[in-house]
């Protein structure tokens, strides 16, 4: 299925219905499907490589026991995952799928030692930044990366995101301090409520933001996503014309 030109299609963590997540597998999956950006992540282990798990305990995704933090590259390259796969690494991921761009969650337990290894490539090939929209949920991390790296693009944080969602969704965007230039994350629906809808989104676009479909579940969602006019859907499944 070939994916619109609008909105921008993001593939959670890859196409995993058959795949291990966060592997080469799914993300290449996930491109044959015709996304053109991936979101994934990052975690740090204890020897500054930054591998590519939603999870740091590696008994979520893998026969394995530990945090990610306490092993090494060598030990993770050893262990199979849930589904036959292998831990993919954030070096291999960017050279693998270089023409795509990117959406890198950087997860709390290890942000300020990952952030040192992102800044270091950043440092070494400025053009990179431009391929990237950073999650953080770590504040201070956050802000001292933005203070090296002022051009980056940073989604707002989930409170930034709940606020300015539900403002709008009322009404009352005006309270929502919704900011120029930023893209929200805005989930299609929420005990029972449409969240999104047209007005919704035009809330957002007279202040100059954009808006995220927040993994919608099911193709009913995807399809408030769509009428609704997002410029963004990020989703666990495959892109809809």
């Amino acid at each position: 299925m070939k994916i619109l030109s609008e909105p921008v299609w993001i593939s959670h963590r890859g196409v995993s219905h058959k795949f291990d997540e966060n592997s080469y597998a799914a993300f290449q999956a996930a491109c044959d499907a015709g996304f053109s950006w991936l979101e994934t992540d990052l975690h740090c282990t204890r020897d500054n490589h930054i591998v590519l798990s939603h999870d740091e305990e590696l008994g979520k995704v893998s026969l394995a026991t530990g945090n990610i933090s306490a092993w090494t590259r060598v030990d993770l390259e050893q262990i199979r995952l849930k589904r036959g796969g292998e831990f993919l690494f954030l070096d291999d991921f960017m050279a693998e799928f270089s023409r795509q761009h990117w959406v890198f969650d950087i997860k709390p337990s290890t942000a300020e030692q990952t952030m040192v290894v992102i800044g270091r490539l950043l440092r070494k090939n400025p053009d990179l930044i431009r391929k990237i929209i950073f999650l953080f949920w770590d504040e201070l991390v956050q802000k001292a990366f933005l203070d090296e790296f002022p051009e980056a693009v940073c989604f707002p944080r989930e409170a930034e995101c709940y606020r300015a969602g539900i403002t709008a969704f009322l009404g009352m965007a005006f309270l929502g301090n919704i900011r120029k230039e930023k893209i929200y994350s805005v989930m299609p629906c929420e005990y029972g409520l449409k969240l999104l809808s047209e007005r919704v989104v035009r809330c957002f676009h007279k202040r100059g933001a954009k808006v995220l479909g927040y993994l919608p579940v099911d193709q009913r969602q995807v399809r408030l996503c769509l009428d609704a006019g997002v410029d963004y859907i990020l989703s666990n499944d495959l892109p809809v014309r």
